[in-house]
């Protein structure tokens, strides 16, 4: 099950990153269009900025569900390296579990946000503002299903040490 699992979330993961190669270079090309409207020819307009502003949001939730998944995130390393594996393992699922906890929060709060925010529209791209405040619950999300392969992983681990050595 537990390689089923991990084969959808790569499919997942590549369509994540197929996401960030296409929004990342459209971000960067509307940063310099806005550049040279404002410096070159004094003037500017806000859908671009808006558009900005949103691609780079959506853009950090995914990249973030890929860092939760490869263990990349944030983490105080000069207390976890002192454990031992067993420990680590444990303390890896324990703290994974508490954020998962998180995420479910935040997943039920920011569809009561996005919910509310349907009726504004934003001035510059013109869109409903549950647009780019979904970014917080499809990044909830992400990061849950990538969290659970982590705390499936490292349950596995402990479960067959040895296994996990030779891998």
């Amino acid at each position: 099950m537990l390689r089923t699992y991990s084969r959808f979330l790569d499919i997942l993961e590549r369509i994540e990153k197929l996401i960030l190669a296409v929004s990342v270079p459209v971000m960067v090309i509307l940063m310099v269009y806005q550049v040279i409207l404002r410096y070159i020819f004094s003037a500017s307009n806000s859908w671009s900025e808006e558009l900005i502003r949103y691609l780079f949001i959506f853009s950090t939730m995914i990249a973030a569900s890929i860092a939760v998944r490869r263990n990349s995130h944030l983490q105080i390393d000069i207390f976890i390296n002192r454990l031992s594996e067993r420990l680590k393992k444990i303390f890896t699922i324990v703290s994974t579990l508490a954020g998962i906890v998180f995420l479910c929060m935040l997943f039920v709060y920011c569809l009561e946000l996005c919910a509310h925010a349907a009726k504004n529209i934003s001035p510059g791209v013109g869109i409903s503002m549950a647009v780019p405040y979904a970014c917080m619950p499809m990044g909830s999300v992400l990061m849950i299903l990538t969290s659970v392969e982590v705390v499936l992983k490292n349950i596995d681990d402990l479960r067959h040490p040895k296994e996990a050595a030779n891998s």
